[in-house]
């Protein structure tokens, strides 16, 4: 396993520990004012920090450079949203319909990495 597979693995493992600290986070009275919210962001940084990594590995594989600007994308439209969770804590329309669309977005940013790690795995067995 070379290391653009690993930077892949690692930060499919972040998503997916971020999907459930969030989902964690739907289901409590408050999560604006839980400490969990600190950990998911912090998750959410990092995440965004190994997708900047991800690029910058495979800047030069055209098709996994592609995929990997469409993930810094979807991490940041996706913190985006989830900052409106903090600042329009009140809005009923926002915290009754937006996390569905977080979570979407959450799922394709996981999904994007699984493809980016078949197509690199596609890569390695065609060079053997």
């Amino acid at each position: 396993m070379d290391k653009i597979e690993r930077v892949l693995w690692a930060t499919s493992g972040i998503t997916l520990i971020q999907i459930m600290v969030g989902f964690y986070l739907s289901q409590i009275a408050n999560p604006a004012n839980s400490e969990i919210l600190i950990l998911h962001i912090s998750l959410g940084v990092l995440l965004f920090i190994m997708s900047i990594l991800s690029y910058v590995y495979t800047k030069n594989i055209i098709r996994l450079a592609h995929l990997a600007i469409v993930n810094i994308l979807l991490i940041v439209i996706t913190g985006i949203i989830g900052s409106g969770f903090i600042i329009l804590k009140t809005n009923s329309f926002y915290s009754t319909y937006i996390p569905y669309l977080h979570m979407l977005l959450a799922i394709g940013i996981i999904s994007n990495y699984a493809v980016m790690l078949g197509i690199k795995r596609t890569i390695n067995s065609v060079d053997k």
